[in-house]
């Protein structure tokens, strides 16, 4: 009783804050703005000056834009953490903010004529056709919830990839799909945001006829079955309304970023149960930070001159409240339990893997392309060129493999991978920081040092916001998508800088192997090595763990002292391959769940597997990256999204 009491007044304290800051902050903006008594806010146009139309045409408009926004993009969370049974669901889970972008990007590089009257039906043509993919490929499995969730990443993570390499090879021309990328709440009119008001209007109609249903597919599927819900209908109206919301906001005004999942994580961190309560409340905290964001950027404008994308910024308000929520409040954990590998074979390609591993490893050592076509050297130059990509590429590959299952037993949920944890973003961002602060250059000295510190500083402030609650997994993941949105926002609008340095820095995001120095790798496949024979004892405390913590407690495990020592492991294991090759996004999400599907069941098995799967497909991508557009080289991350992620897309979808 004392916690629900305690979250109600926090709820209600946090609410009204959040609308006295949102009033406070547009009256302000339009006292600034508006030069004449409030009295002729409605004259005629004809009588006013173009400051006063400004604010009538521009101003109002971008706050409303701003509102809906906000609310629609918290909607869409919740319907899809709903739906999903996955606290970590958010509006980006259906992959309709990558479709949008590739869709514009494609248009502005190769048909400019689709853009002449606006990129926004070009951009929502992309968010549906994604849309429309994902749910094609999970509707052989009646779209499970983990069937969705992972298909909607892997196409997020496949058109990323698709994007990264347009950009990397047409730099200057995709700046401007970079900045819209970054998300802008700029109007011109009413027509954008009273069209988003229709199409919120028409999807909130539609969704007042799922609030009953989807509350009682809480229960689960089985239960909601045999209460006559018709599981799999509600669950498509589900993800088609959600995605409807999600597209159009990104067609109208761009990405914005980390608002959505804010708001939706915020009001279930207050204990607020009742579904149909928090698809209310997720609305309107997600219009209000939203709106505070923008109002914040446009007084920043208006008082320095220093001007912001709305979308690159907006983690930098809603990161901050979810924090402080977790300090505050500690509901009971919400995670679903376990789910079932999305496909499992027979398991004949399982002891193949290693000989796999040798064989691509032979390829990429030996074969290469040249102006002569392909060849079959083993010239001792080219070996010694090669060699160290080879192993630099399987060893960090081997290691977030493996980080990916330890990431995903200890917190029960396949969406886990190591980036998820904040550190491996805040291991760039320290190293976007010595070149673009200290000018240093990718691969210096102070390179390496800024981003450990930077990852050591992310690992140390996690670990101590989750020093009270026992490091509960939702909770600790939560906490790095806080941290990695916020760390996120600072590259994303040093990126749309335009500053030359970000070419460089580009690379290096992407995954790249190009300054492997033999001593370097050698010394990087020693310690993988290490760190792979440090995690192999710990199969039976990951089978415990993945079990439960009730059960893992009850079989005389220390939960607490095992959570903080993995959660350190993965930290360690995180930075050591993002400071080496990049961020990866790929490979410690869908490497486990590959190596499931070739059928390792049991922990030890799904360990070796992984390893396995993701030195192979870090060798793979390096070496096909190399030859494949010759003289041109794609770098290794951007490859092997686009390798693994068709692969486990063929996977899927065929079995």
């Amino acid at each position: 009783m004392v916690t629900v009491f305690a979250s109600n007044k926090l709820l209600r304290n946090g609410s009204l804050l959040l609308a006295v800051l949102c009033l406070g902050s547009s009256l302000t903006i339009i006292g600034l703005q508006w030069p004449l008594p409030f009295s002729d806010f409605f004259a005629a146009a004809e009588s006013l000056p173009v400051e006063a139309l400004l604010v009538r045409d521009a101003v109002l408009p971008r706050m409303l834009m701003a509102l809906l926004a906000g609310g629609c993009l918290a909607l869409a969370s919740t319907l899809l953490q709903q739906a999903m049974r996955n606290p970590l669901a958010a509006d980006s889970t259906l992959a309709v903010s990558s479709g949008a972008q590739t869709a514009l990007l494609l248009a502005t590089l190769f048909a400019p004529g689709l853009l002449i009257r606006g990129g926004g039906l070009t951009a929502l043509s992309g968010a549906l056709f994604s849309l429309i993919i994902v749910l094609w490929l999970s509707g052989k499995r009646s779209w499970q919830p983990l069937s969705v969730v992972l298909i909607g990443l892997v196409v997020s993570l496949y058109l990323g990839a698709v994007n990264g390499i347009l950009m990397l090879f047409y730099s200057e021309e995709a700046r401007g799909v970079m900045l819209w990328g970054s998300g802008s709440l700029v109007q011109d009119g009413w027509y954008d945001s009273l069209s988003l008001a229709w199409r919120m209007l028409a999807a909130t109609l539609v969704l007042l006829f799922l609030i009953k249903p989807l509350s009682i597919m809480a229960l689960g599927d089985e239960q909601a079955a045999s209460l006559g819900i018709s599981v799999r209908r509600i669950r498509l109206i589900t993800l088609a309304v959600a995605a409807v919301l999600a597209a159009n906001v990104v067609a109208l005004v761009g990405m914005m970023g980390f608002v959505g999942l804010a708001a939706a994580a915020a009001i279930r961190q207050l204990g607020v149960a009742d579904f149909a309560r928090r698809c209310r409340l997720s609305w309107l905290w997600g219009a209000a930070i939203l709106l505070l964001s923008d109002n914040l950027l446009v007084l920043l404008q208006h008082y320095s001159g220093i001007e912001l994308p709305t979308g690159s910024v907006t983690a930098l308000l809603g990161a901050p409240i979810l924090l402080w929520l977790m300090l505050r409040h500690s509901p009971p954990q919400t995670l679903a339990p376990p789910a079932a590998p999305a496909t499992v074979s027979r398991g004949w390609l399982l002891p193949w893997l290693p000989l796999i591993a040798a064989l691509i490893a032979v390829c990429a050592l030996f074969i290469g392309h040249n102006e002569d076509g392909w060849q079959a050297n083993a010239d001792a130059y080219l070996l010694t060129l090669r060699y160290p990509r080879v192993l630099l590429a399987a060893a960090c590959g081997a290691v977030l493999a493996v980080c990916g299952v330890l990431l995903q037993k200890l917190t029960l949920n396949p969406m886990a991978s190591p980036e998820l944890l904040g550190i491996s973003s805040a291991a760039g961002l320290g190293a976007m920081a010595s070149v673009m602060v200290w000018r240093t250059t990718s691969g210096s000295p102070v390179f390496w040092f800024a981003g450990l510190a930077a990852a050591l500083a992310a690992l140390g402030l996690m670990m101590w916001l989750n020093r009270k609650n026992g490091l509960q997994p939702e909770k600790v993941l939560l906490t790095g998508m806080a941290l990695a949105a916020l760390n996120d926002a600072a590259i994303r609008v040093w990126s749309a800088s335009g500053d030359y340095r970000i070419q460089q820095l580009l690379v290096w995001l992407s995954g790249s192997t190009y300054h492997a120095q033999p001593v370097l790798s050698l010394w990087v496949a020693a310690g993988a090595v290490f760190l792979l024979l440090i995690v192999r004892p710990l199969a039976p405390c990951l089978t415990l763990l993945g079990l439960g913590a009730a059960t893992a407690q009850a079989a005389g495990l220390n939960v607490l002292r095992a959570r903080r020592s993995l959660i350190v492991l993965s930290a360690v294991m995180t930075a050591f391959s993002t400071l080496l090759i990049g961020p990866l996004s790929f490979i410690g999400l869908l490497a486990p769940h590959l190596a499931q599907a070739f059928g390792a069941r049991l922990t030890a098995r799904q360990l070796s597997a992984a390893a396995c799967i993701g030195a192979s497909v870090m060798m793979a991508a390096d070496w096909l990256g190399r030859i494949w557009l010759f003289p041109y080289e794609i770098p290794a991350g951007l490859m092997a999204s686009l390798l693994g992620g068709a692969y486990f897309l063929w996977l899927m979808r065929k079995n």
